[in-house]
């Protein structure tokens, strides 16, 4: 059974080329399906399973999940107060930081080159 992002496989293939699924899974950034006889499996890098983790960790505290609604409603507040109906910003914005300054180091090339005229 194939879905976006999740890609199936036998479990000889997945033997024979563990290393190339393991580097495609971190990579691509999809999940294997892996289908044997009688057992299934899928396999997803560390960080997508770190990630689920953490989700499930989330869902299972009602207290974690109203504080994550009211942050989200938060944000959302703040970022319609911010932004006008015509997509311009308010005066409230965050001034811009000046351009920095060409950077005056002169490469080996060119004091050599500086160099050899002065004498």
């Amino acid at each position: 059974m194939e879905s976006a992002g999740v890609r199936a496989t036998t479990v000889k293939f997945a033997r024979e080329r563990l290393g190339a699924l393991v580097r495609e899974v971190n990579d691509d950034t999809v999940a294997v399906e892996i289908a044997g006889k009688h057992h299934e499996a899928v396999l997803i890098s560390k960080k997508r399973y770190l990630a689920l983790q953490e989700a499930t960790f989330l869902l299972r505290s009602p207290e974690l999940m109203d504080s994550l609604r009211k942050e989200m409603a938060r944000s959302l507040l703040e970022e319609h107060s911010t932004t006008a109906p015509d997509g311009a910003t308010d005066k409230a914005e965050k001034p811009k930081t000046p351009a920095r300054r060409p950077s005056r180091a002169r490469s080996r090339k060119q004091r050599k080159k500086k160099r050899k005229k002065a004498d």
